[in-house]
């Protein structure tokens, strides 16, 4: 990669306009407060990592302050161990699946530019790592996140509903597995 290239940066977490994003709680702050603590700490507990992805996409739902915490996911990537960033990477790229859902809240326009450039350096980013998903879900939901990348939002929807159980696969959307391969 060349060392040259400018990445696109994700929103200040001290500019005014978090305060015009919305959580799946309501404000902002404490996804700003979480956010600039993983950037002084240099990184997310899993714990807190789950509590940022509840707080902008509680059970799918989506929210406005997603499209930005999806950039900052991005960005603790590139200075995390490759274990953490596989995680950080996969959240965000389900993130951009999700953002085009049909029930998704629409990306507010300051921040458009920046959540469609940033899901190249999320999926340059994320592909050689998919190695180290060694069991099936972490697998499946990195390449979901993949797929949220680049622009395979419907497929990366599919996995969602996608399980393994007793060497068979089963899809949320089939009443039975899959016809055994011949």
């Amino acid at each position: 990669m060349d060392v040259n290239q400018i990445w696109a940066m994700p929103l200040s977490l001290t500019d005014s306009r978090w305060n015009e994003l919305r959580s799946s709680y309501g404000d902002t702050e404490d996804v700003v407060t979480w956010l600039t603590e993983a950037q002084k700490e240099g990184g997310l507990s899993g714990e807190r990592l789950g509590d940022l992805i509840n707080e902008v996409q509680h059970q799918g739902d989506t929210s406005t302050a997603m499209y930005a915490v999806a950039t900052h996911l991005i960005e603790l990537a590139r200075r995390a161990s490759q274990q953490d960033a596989l995680t950080l990477l996969t959240h965000a790229g389900v993130i951009y699946a999700n953002s085009s859902s049909p029930k998704a809240v629409p990306c507010p326009a300051f921040l458009l530019d920046d959540f469609k450039s940033s899901a190249s350096d999320g999926a340059k980013i994320l592909a050689p790592l998919l190695p180290l998903a060694t069991d099936f879900d972490a697998y499946k939901w990195a390449v979901a996140g993949l797929a949220g990348f680049l622009g395979h939002h419907s497929f990366a929807r599919f996995l969602d509903g996608l399980d393994l159980y007793e060497g068979q696969f089963h899809h949320a959307l089939l009443d039975e597995p899959f016809p055994p391969e011949t």
